[in-house]
């Protein structure tokens, strides 16, 4: 997914590309953050007391604030705060590996699960995309006395943003004492549920089998993985986790600002704008006759006869940037190709407008 785009300037709703003001409707940053004042003079600050890193597992403040603030934001008894987000399953699923004995995943997850599952030596069992009954069926067929099954899928697919019905999967477990279900929530932790703690808060699932592994890279506007949950989790990475001892912490510049983002993001007020664009530029492109489907994720994802290559060049023309994703272009890409359309709270209407108007002519 190589682009030919050169970003000259902080992120934001409008971002300087080839020496050109952009309107910028690409990427993960769904409010912004990186590119937000306080959140820059966060990690400056934290840069000029403490240098950009400790080259050691000694103790700094500032670390101990991003875990004390997730906790917070996410109603918690810990968070475990690592190198990246995308090692964050691969932290979990070593936290839990004496807990379950079967694994069943989304054939479409992200790269990270799938690599996070090659240290483990147990069954895979691929389920059909976001297809509950597929699901069930695999669980019913291997599932035999005394096995304890984990579900790995997303919880937001990130070409897409199609939402995995975890509320579906939830009834499949009732069957299954034991069966965990773990989520890579990266695009859903800060956009979704009423507490903005992501695809879990959104279809309202709570409890000891529900395990989620996110990121601080996102809309948090800082660096590293994270592990919310429980105390019992948080002593289960302690002990069977090696990365946790054996990779660096994230620079302590972006761990303030991760900091800084989670705080800001504990209004629900910003939240609230990035769900009416969401809304907005859904009901806009449903006139010009697309096909979308209603969702609080702030990814759009088009498809349709045109080339869409030549759609994206041209909507680079006149200033807006999309992502053209081609045919697989990405883990969970469909196969054919697409347009993916990330929406920011910071996006104007008039921004949303001009994007609706010219894929209107464009399509």
């Amino acid at each position: 997914m190589e682009t030919p785009y050169r970003m000259e300037s902080p992120l934001g709703a409008t971002v300087v590309i080839n020496g050109r003001p952009t309107d910028y409707f690409m990427g993960t940053s769904y409010y912004t953050l990186h590119g937000n004042d306080d959140v820059i003079a966060a990690s400056r600050r934290a840069g000029d007391q403490f240098g950009l890193g400790p080259a050691t597992g000694i103790s700094i403040d500032i670390y101990d604030d991003v875990e004390k603030a997730s906790c917070d934001f996410f109603g918690t008894e810990s968070a475990t705060y690592m190198a990246s987000g995308y090692l964050s399953v691969s932290v979990l699923l070593d936290a839990l590996r004496d807990d379950f004995d079967l694994i069943f995943v989304d054939t479409k997850s992200h790269y990270c699960i799938f690599d996070a599952l090659r240290s483990h030596k147990k069954p895979i069992f691929e389920f059909e995309h976001l297809n509950s009954v597929d699901l069930a069926r695999l669980l019913d067929k291997h599932v035999g006395k005394g096995h304890r099954p984990l579900i790995l899928t997303d919880g937001v697919f990130p070409s897409t943003g199609a939402l995995a019905p975890l509320d579906e999967y939830a009834k499949v477990m009732q069957s299954y004492d034991t069966a965990i279900l773990c989520i890579d929530d990266a695009h859903g932790v800060g956009v979704l549920g009423p507490n903005g703690r992501g695809s879990f808060d959104h279809f309202g699932l709570q409890g000891a089998q529900y395990c989620l592994a996110g990121t601080l890279s996102k809309a948090f506007g800082g660096y590293g993985g994270l592990i919310p949950g429980s105390s019992e989790i948080a002593e289960k990475i302690a002990r069977n986790a090696n990365l946790m001892v054996g990779a660096s912490r994230p620079p302590i510049p972006a761990a303030a600002a991760a900091c800084a983002g989670l705080k800001l993001l504990s209004n629900p007020k910003i939240r609230e704008k990035l769900q009416g664009n969401v809304a907005h530029l859904q009901k806009g492109l449903l006139k010009i006759g697309l096909e979308i489907k209603s969702s609080p994720v702030p990814i759009l994802n088009i498809s349709g006869p045109s080339d869409l290559a030549e759609v994206s060049r041209q909507l680079a023309s006149r200033g807006i940037l999309v992502r053209h994703v081609p045919a697989g272009g990405y883990s969970d890409a469909p196969g054919c190709e697409t347009l993916r359309i990330a929406v920011f709270s910071t996006h104007s209407r008039e921004q949303l407008e001009n994007l609706i108007n010219t894929l209107g002519e464009l399509l």
